[in-house]
């Protein structure tokens, strides 16, 4: 993102809509994450390659095909991690990190593709973060 307009110095709280995002930089971010992620993937280390995925994810774009691009490389990681290390793999994560993992989740969902893995990332997120991370998820204007 980048800021088109400069915040006041008693202005903690910038507006979103005073951030123009880069759509080349977005596809570019994407296309370096989906390879390295996809050499996490190929060498068994799926938690790397979910960290990986989660990295600096495509908000405030307005192309669709990044937007789906991304969470469809979440989705991947997901999917590849076994049900019993789920709670070893979130473990680690911080609050802002399990927030937009939730975020991702329910855009997989909404692209009804996993969905019965996607549900138990769901469950599992849930009962560590609570529910406030599923309102954060739902309530926050960017998605991804």
């Amino acid at each position: 993102l980048v800021p088109t307009a400069m915040a006041d110095e008693n202005d903690d709280d910038m507006l979103l809509e005073d951030f123009k995002v880069d759509e080349g930089a977005c596809k570019e971010a994407l296309d370096k994450r989906e390879k390295a992620v996809n050499q996490a993937i190929t060498g068994g280390d799926f938690p790397g390659g979910l960290k990986l995925a989660l990295q600096d994810p495509p908000l405030g774009t307005t192309n669709q095909d990044v937007r789906v691009a991304s969470a469809r490389l979440v989705a991947r990681c997901l999917v590849q991690i076994k049900e019993k290390d789920i709670e070893g793999v979130i473990e680690p994560m911080s609050n802002t990190d399990l927030d937009l993992l939730m975020k991702y989740i329910y855009r997989g969902l909404e692209l009804a593709e996993n969905s019965k893995e996607l549900l138990k990332w769901h469950e599992v997120v849930t009962k560590k973060a609570g529910i406030g991370c599923i309102v954060r998820a739902l309530a926050h204007k960017q998605t991804v």
